[in-house]
């Protein structure tokens, strides 16, 4: 009589395992506790070249932004050494075609100014970012104020697996999700609007290449982030 043997179930060793989110679909995140995320990337002001009033003004508008949303959000700065390397090529063709020899020797001469002033002076990019949070159980996937509840999800992410189950269910709350998701977008863009900063949400090609350089960050790039959870300021 033959033995069956029963064959033992590899454990997952994917790098997705580990990940909190379980794919991407459109431009929205589908996190892996069924919950969403939407990342809104916004433009900049020089606050310092406004005059006081202005400046006043935006502070005002600043503080009854963040007391206005009644759910939490996620302001997040990405500091990337700044990149100009395409910069230098365009110049250094020009100078290649610069028929002039003294033009093509200053041309030269600014190339290596401008790659000596980016190595000495370590020049940062600075990009700024809002992620917008909506799940079904009153914002419970992003209460994170105990540190028993951290080490709990943390457990959880590393040994949780994809079941046929979890993702018919997000697929069935995907619509409702993205439409609740949508409304609180709206809302962060109409305050930020009034002080003059555009938030708009990145498409689905850059929100791959965005948590892809989050979870697998370069030595010339710092990431700092801000929890945001229904603060009073007065």
């Amino acid at each position: 009589m033959a033995v069956k043997w029963k064959q033992k179930k590899e454990a997952d060793k994917s790098t997705q395992r580990y990940l909190p989110f379980s794919w991407i679909k459109e431009n929205i995140i589908i996190m892996k506790d069924n919950s969403v995320r939407i990342i809104l990337k916004c433009s900049t002001i020089n606050f310092l070249l406004k005059n006081t009033d202005e400046q006043d003004s935006i502070i005002i508008s600043f503080q009854r932004f963040l007391n206005s949303i009644d759910f939490p959000i996620q302001i997040m700065v990405r500091s990337k050494k700044l990149d100009i390397d395409s910069y230098l090529n365009n110049l250094n063709s020009r100078a290649l075609k610069q028929e002039n020899q003294l033009l093509q020797n200053q041309t030269y001469e600014y190339i290596a100014y401008l790659k000596k002033l980016i190595e000495v002076a370590q020049i940062m990019k600075k990009e700024f970012y809002i992620v917008v949070p909506f799940d079904l159980e009153e914002n419970k996937s992003v209460k994170d104020n105990w540190y028993f509840w951290f080490i709990t999800e943390f457990w959880k992410s590393i040994n949780q697996n994809q079941e046929l189950g979890n993702i018919r269910s997000q697929l069935r709350n995907f619509t409702n999700n993205k439409k609740e998701v949508l409304k609180r977008v709206n809302v962060v863009q109409t305050w930020l609007e009034n002080i003059w900063i555009k938030a708009e949400p990145i498409s689905k090609e850059e929100l791959v290449i965005f948590l892809a350089d989050y979870y697998n960050p370069r030595l010339d790039s710092l990431n700092t982030v801000w929890n945001i959870d229904n603060y009073n300021l007065s």
